[in-house]
């Protein structure tokens, strides 16, 4: 059973990191404010004792950060071609 703080904090950093792939629409400063924002969350809920082990946090972080961004970036780059048309 998952634990109820990884799953909502995982759902937050999918979200999150959707709207910096969106707002950014440049790869690499995304990818790298993505990935800074999935690890020090990850490390910061350890290190507060929210939740026990670095490894599963950082995978479920890094999962919703790669989703997130990816749809993101589909979803601008859906909205460019829109409004160019």
């Amino acid at each position: 059973m998952i634990d109820l703080f990884a799953l909502f904090s995982g759902f937050a950093i999918l979200c999150l990191s959707a709207l910096i792939a969106f707002t950014l629409r440049r790869l690499l400063p995304a990818v790298l404010i993505i990935t800074a924002l999935a690890v020090l969350a990850a490390v910061a809920a350890v290190d507060f004792g929210l939740f026990a082990a670095l490894t599963p946090l950082l995978i479920i972080y890094g999962n919703g950060a790669l989703m997130g961004g990816v749809g993101g970036a589909l979803y601008a780059r859906k909205l460019a071609e829109e409004r160019g048309r």
